[in-house]
């Protein structure tokens, strides 16, 4: 049966969905938990991966407003609907860049509760004021309050390059999150969403009671859609994706699980699809760049410089615990930023160990990542890089591969020579974004462990395994892909398997030669003089 309810592209409002018979994924049964089993609660998740839609559900259920809920699991579960005073502070909702204009949004946030629950301020300073509205609307009402605080992060985040605004903000929001913490006896439940965990010493040494659920594995898909919620529950959605691009409804969950899929927010994690992604994609009926074009990555290439980043690491990188409990201040590596944001997440966990493997969760975040990180690493614009990368990328599904390599010399006799500063490893960078970036077109891998060849791209017929050398020589390039068995994890494969050894140039700064051996023999390219 086809579903014709509509996508709820951009509505971030609960009842909104509910009343205007909207495609919605049922995460009340996380409401109905949350609200039961803790009293502070905070959650870090990406951008745009539903954090606000959950706060507006926490809104409609402790409204009280029980109809919305008919037919969903918290609308089984709870026996006993009540109506509370509800206090909800979005940040997300303005630029906050000066001190003096935050601090008059917080007070007219304050304000409009004051007015509606008809209580009169008599402190000046803003913790005052809170403190004193939430005690009176308790005592107004009966009922202790909720606080609901999304995207608590977001005004700080805005200053994290300037440390003096930093600082006065840091001390006004301290000011505004710490009736949470003195106000017990008159909340009933406070919820907290942002993408980054601030210092200790900060904005949560106010708040120190908040149970902090970002890795739980019962939460792990609180936000954000599971496999097995978009085989159930979008089913019809994915065959009409399927039916629009003429192929089985299997090879549309795989299109869309390459692209969209591959979060991790727990050591069990389920699969995690970004929803934004793929609502946009069930909606538009095609695979594009929905979440990272939703924003700009500026401020990441500026940490990814700060910290003097190497890119390779994104993939495969491990960490402990306490590396995703860094405060956002006091960070020595970008790595904590790159997980809380979405652009790296959870791949694997060793238990003996207690070390997480990190990696880009799927295609959507690879490419977008990539494409924006060659301008600062390779200089030729993204325009042209894009333009490379699909021709090269059709000329491996061709099986052309001396028109892809002569295409790949042209490409990087383009970047300019300063950028070359390691000779060897820029080289090296350069075939690791291609890999990357050719993810869109080909399967592909990367020089990530011993005993792996530098470069393995796949298609559909064929497997090109690359060894890349510096000054080397070409047939003892193809002879150490045999010596070191490259080749032995895809000899049961089925597909043709073709050796590639490539040489670089000192003098010309790019690809001097090339041979290729499809098991004939090897066919040499070489332009040195």
């Amino acid at each position: 049966m086809v579903d014709k309810r509509r996508y709820p592209i951009g509505i971030q409002t609960f009842s909104e969905i509910v009343e205007g018979d909207y495609l919605y994924v049922d995460k009340t049964e996380y409401v109905y938990n949350l609200t039961h089993q803790y009293k502070f609660v905070f959650l870090s998740r990406p951008r745009r991966f539903g954090k606000s839609l959950l706060v507006s559900t926490f809104k409609s259920y402790f409204e009280g407003r029980k109809e919305l809920f008919e037919g969903l699991k918290a609308g089984m579960l709870e026996k006993d609907w009540a109506k509370y005073p509800v206090f909800h502070f979005n940040m997300s909702t303005a630029k906050y860049t000066d001190i003096e204009d935050t601090k008059n949004r917080l007070n007219s946030m304050i304000c409009d509760y004051e007015l509606e629950y008809g209580v009169e301020s008599y402190n000046k300073d803003i913790k005052g004021r809170l403190q004193n509205l939430f005690r009176e609307a308790h005592l107004k009402t009966g009922k202790p309050v909720v606080i609901l605080i999304d995207e608590y992060d977001s005004p700080m985040l805005e200053v994290m390059h300037d440390p003096n605004k930093l600082v006065d903000f840091r001390n006004l929001f301290r000011s505004f999150y710490s009736p949470i913490k003195d106000c017990d006896e008159h909340i009933r439940f406070a919820f907290i969403t942002g993408i980054t965990k601030f210092s200790q010493l900060s904005i949560f040494s106010e708040i120190n009671n908040l149970k902090v659920v970002s890795m739980f594995d019962e939460y792990d898909a609180v936000c954000g859609i599971s496999k097995d919620e978009a085989l159930t529950q979008l089913k019809p959605q994915i065959q009409g994706f399927a039916d629009a691009n003429e192929c089985s409804f299997d090879e549309a969950v795989e299109m869309l699980t390459r692209q969209y899929d591959g979060y991790h927010f727990s050591k069990n994690s389920r699969d995690i699809f970004n929803p934004f992604s793929l609502l946009n994609a069930l909606n538009d009926k095609e695979l594009s760049s929905y979440w990272f074009a939703s924003g700009t990555p500026s401020w990441l290439i500026n940490q990814l410089k700060k910290f003097n980043f190497k890119i390779e690491n994104l993939e495969g990188a491990q960490a402990s615990i306490t590396d995703f409990d860094a405060p956002t201040e006091g960070m020595t590596t970008a790595f904590p930023l790159l997980y809380q944001s979405g652009y790296i997440t959870i791949k694997d966990y060793e238990k003996r160990q207690s070390l997480f493997t990190l990696a880009v969760p799927n295609n959507e975040v690879r490419i977008g990542l990539y494409k924006n990180l060659i301008p600062y690493y390779l200089a030729p614009s993204t325009q042209e890089s894009n333009v490379f990368i699909a021709h090269f990328g059709v000329f491996l599904q061709d099986d052309k591969l001396d028109e892809a390599l002569h295409l790949m010399r042209s490409f990087i006799s383009s970047i300019p020579y300063d950028y070359m500063q390691e000779k060897e490893k820029s080289y090296h960078l350069i075939f690791f974004l291609i890999a990357r970036l050719l993810c869109q077109f080909v399967d592909s891998e990367v020089k990530n462990s011993a005993g792996r060849s530098d470069m393995v791209l796949k298609t559909p017929t064929h497997i090109y395994v690359f060894e890349f050398k510096f000054q080397g020589k070409l047939d003892k390039a193809l002879l150490q892909i045999d010596e070191k068995g490259y080749l032995i994890p895809y000899e049961c494969d089925g597909r043709q398997i073709v050796k590639v050894a490539v040489n670089f140039s000192t003098e010309g700064h790019t690809i001097d030669g090339w041979a290729i051996d499809r098991g004939n023999g090897a066919e040499c390219v070489s332009f040195s003089s």
